[in-house]
C-alpha cells in the first residue's frame, strides 16, 4: 500500500536548503502522496489529493485525537469538550483570539457556517455525520453558537462517541466560503487558514512550498519555515528519494529496508509498527459479490501466508479473524465467538471450489471459466493504483489465487489520482482498501456500515461494499448510546460476528504503518523506544502536525 491511509504528494528534488547559516531557512521535504504533476489546487476537500498537502498543517481540526495514546489527544481549534450527561450533545470551546491567516477572526460563526454548508452540499466530503430523517441514518441535527467561543453540536439520540465523528472535521473560514457555489470543483488558490503553514511559495509542475503562517498563535514556536512538497509518482521513486537524502520523511512500502535502505547511510531509518488492516472491498450491489458463497470462496482461495511473507516483504501482520480488520484492537477481540469463522482465512482452494460447484458457479460456456448460476460469465477487475508497490504484488497474487479456483479475475493499475476519483462513483468490481482506526472500534466500523457513506456518487472508501447490515447498525447505535464499556465490548463483538457472517469485505492483513525518516537534517523523530503519537504522515494522519513541529532542525 501507498500508506496507511489517504496520502500526500512529492518529487525528486535535488539540492534541499538545510540549516547552513543563521539566515537559511529550514525546510522540511515530504512524500505524503504520489502525482505526475502538481496542480494549483489547496481545497482541504478534495480528496483526489490536494487535501493531503493541506489538512493538518494549514487547516486545523477542532480536536487531533492520538489514536495510540487516547489519554493524550491534542487540543485543535478547541481548547476542551465535553459530552452532555444525557448525551444528546457535544460543546467544543474554541480558542480565544484565534486569526485566520488573512487577519479575520476565527469564531463559532465559522464552525456553524461550515456546519450548514456541508449540509447544503452534501457532496462536499466535509465529514458531519448529518442526520438524514429520510434515511434514518447520521447524528447531528444542529450546530447552535453558544457565544463567540462556544458551539454545541446537537444530536438526534444519545451518543458517547459522536465527538469521534466531529472532533477531526476542518472548519472553513465563512469570509471566503461564502461565495463558493461548487465546493467541489473549487481550486481555493488562495489558503486562508489558522495552522502553522498557510503561505503557498515557489510553485512549479514539480513542486512548491507551503511556508510560515506569520499569525499562527505558536509561531514564535515553530522551528521549520517551510514544508516542501516535491512530485514524485510511486513507491520506487518515493524510497529513491529519502535514501539519497532527497526526502526527510516519508511513508511508503520498502521492499528489504536493512539491504536497500538504512544501509545506504547512517541518517537513514524507519520503524514499521503494525497499523490497519488492510481488506478486499467489494461491490455487493452486482454479481457475483452479491452471493455469500461467492465471497466465502473467495476469502478461502487467497493464500494469506503469500501475500504476508512473499508480496508485501514479510513486514505486513497476519489477520486472525475475517472481521474487516486485523489485530490493532486486540483487547476487543473475543475469540471464542470468532473461532468457528476462522476457516475462511485459510488457505483452502480445493474447499472454495466445492463451495462455487455447490453454489452453481460452473463453466458453462466452456471458456475455462466460472460462470454465474444464471449462466452470465464472470470477468472482474480489482483495482490498485500503479506504483504502490506492496498492494500491486497483493492484488496479482489473488489473482492468480482466484484463476486456480476458475474466477476470471483480473488486476487493474489505474494512475493514483484517478483510483481516488472513481471512489464516490461506485463503477468499480473491487478494490483493494486499507481501514480507519480510532482509540475505539466502533468508529472503524461506523465508517464501514454508516448508510450515509453508502448513498450512490458519495461512495465513502470504508464502504465501499455498500451493504446494509440492520443488525450491525442497531448494534454501532448501541454502542454510541453508552459510556458503559462492558456492554460496548458485547456489542462490538456481535459486529465483529456480523462481518464474519456476512463478509462484506474480505480481511487479508494489517499493513505496517509505514514510515522512513532520515536524521540528516531533523532530530526527534518517534521510533519504537518513544512511541508517543502515529509516525507517518499522510492525510488522515493528524498527528502528524504534532510530529512535524516537534522536530529539531540539526544545525550545520
Amino acid at each position: 500500500m501507498r500508506a496507511t491511509k489517504l496520502l500526500l504528494v512529492a518529487s525528486l528534488m535535488s539540492g534541499c536548503v538545510m540549516v547552513s547559516s543563521a539566515q537559511a531557512e529550514v525546510i522540511i521535504r515530504l512524500a505524503p502522496v504520489h502525482t505526475d504533476a502538481m496542480i494549483e489546487n489547496y481545497n482541504p476537500y478534495n480528496l483526489a489529493g490536494p487535501h493531503a498537502y493541506v489538512q493538518d498543517f494549514a487547516y486545523e481540526p477542532l480536536w487531533i485525537y492520538n489514536v495510540w495514546h487516547p489519554e493524550n489527544d491534542f487540543p485543535g481549534l478547541a481548547t476542551s469538550f465535553e459530552v452532555a450527561p444525557d448525551l444528546k450533545s457535544v460543546t467544543y470551546h474554541l480558542r480565544e483570539g484565534e486569526k485566520w491567516s488573512d487577519g479575520e477572526p476565527f469564531s463559532a460563526d465559522d464552525v456553524v457556517f461550515t456546519y450548514n454548508y456541508a449540509k447544503a452540499h452534501r457532496d462536499f466530503p466535509v465529514g458531519f455525520d448529518i442526520y438524514d430523517a429520510d434515511k434514518n441514518s447520521g447524528i447531528i441535527t444542529d450546530v447552535v453558537k453558544v457565544d463567540d467561543n462556544t458551539v454545541r453540536f446537537e444530536l438526534q439520540r444519545p451518543d458517547s462517541l459522536a465527538h469521534l465523528n466531529i472532533g477531526p472535521v476542518f472548519p472553513l473560514p465563512e469570509h471566503i466560503w461564502k461565495d463558493v457555489a461548487d465546493p467541489m470543483n473549487y481550486a481555493n488558490p488562495k489558503v486562508v487558514a489558522t495552522g502553522p503553514f498557510t503561505e503557498v511559495r515557489d510553485f512549479s509542475r514539480n513542486s512548491f512550498k507551503l511556508c510560515r503562517n506569520p499569525l499562527y498563535r505558536d509561531a514564535d514556536k515553530v522551528k521549520i519555515d517551510c514544508i516542501e512538497y516535491p512530485q514524485l509518482s510511486d513507491n520506487l521513486q518515493v524510497i529513491a528519494a529519502i535514501t539519497n537524502g532527497d526526502l526527510d520523511w516519508a511513508t511508503d512500502g520498502i521492499t528489504d529496508p536493512d539491504i536497500t535502505y538504512t544501509s545506504k547511510s547512517p541518517d537513514n531509518h524507519y520503524w514499521l509498527p503494525p497499523d490497519a488492516g488492510t481488506n478486499l472491498q467489494l461491490n455487493t450491489t452486482k454479481a457475483p459479490f452479491n452471493n455469500l458463497d461467492f465471497r466465502k470462496a473467495m476469502s478461502m482461495a487467497i493464500d494469506r501466508d503469500t501475500l504476508v511473507e512473499i508480496a508485501t516483504f514479510g513486514l505486513t501482520t497476519p489477520a486472525q479473524y475475517p472481521i474487516g480488520e486485523g489485530m490493532f484492537y486486540a483487547n476487543w477481540i473475543d475469540e471464542k465467538v470468532l473461532e468457528p469463522y476462522k476457516y475462511l482465512m485459510e488457505y483452502n482452494p480445493d474447499g472454495a471450489k466445492k463451495i462455487l460447484d455447490d453454489a452453481g458457479f460452473l463453466d458453462k460456456d466452456g471458456d475455462g471459466w466460472r460462470d454465474n448460476p444464471d449462466g452470465t460469465p464472470i470477468d472482474f477487475k480489482m483495482a490498485v493504483p500503479a506504483g504502490w508497490d506492496d498492494w500491486v504484488n497483493t492484488l496479482q497474487t489473488i489473482s492468480e489465487n482466484l484463476q486456480d479456483v476458475g474466477i476470471n479475475a483480473q488486476m487493474e493499475t489505474p494512475e493514483e489520482g484517478a483510483w481516488f476519483d472513481n471512489i464516490p462513483t461506485g463503477n468499480f468490481d473491487v478494490y483493494i482498501m486499507w481501514t480507519n482506526l480510532s482509540s475505539t472500534p466502533w468508529f472503524t466500523y461506523y465508517s464501514m456500515f454508516n448508510p450515509r457513506s453508502m448513498v450512490p456518487g458519495q461512495l465513502n472508501e470504508q464502504a465501499m461494499h455498500q451493504m446494509r447490515i440492520p443488525g450491525i447498525e442497531a448494534d454501532l447505535a448501541d454502542v454510541s448510546a453508552t459510556a458503559d464499556e462492558a456492554v460496548q465490548k458485547a456489542k462490538i463483538t456481535d459486529v465483529m460476528k456480523q462481518v464474519a457472517e456476512n463478509l462484506p469485505v474480505i480481511t487479508l492483513f494489517s499493513n505496517p504503518a509505514w514510515y522512513e525518516y532520515s536524521t540528516r537534517n531533523f532530530t526527534g523523530w518517534p521510533d519504537k523506544d518513544n512511541a508517543w503519537a502515529r509516525p507517518n504522515n499522510p492525510a488522515g494522519i493528524h498527528e502528524r502536525v504534532k510530529v512535524l513541529l516537534s522536530l529539531e532542525p540539526v544545525q550545520k
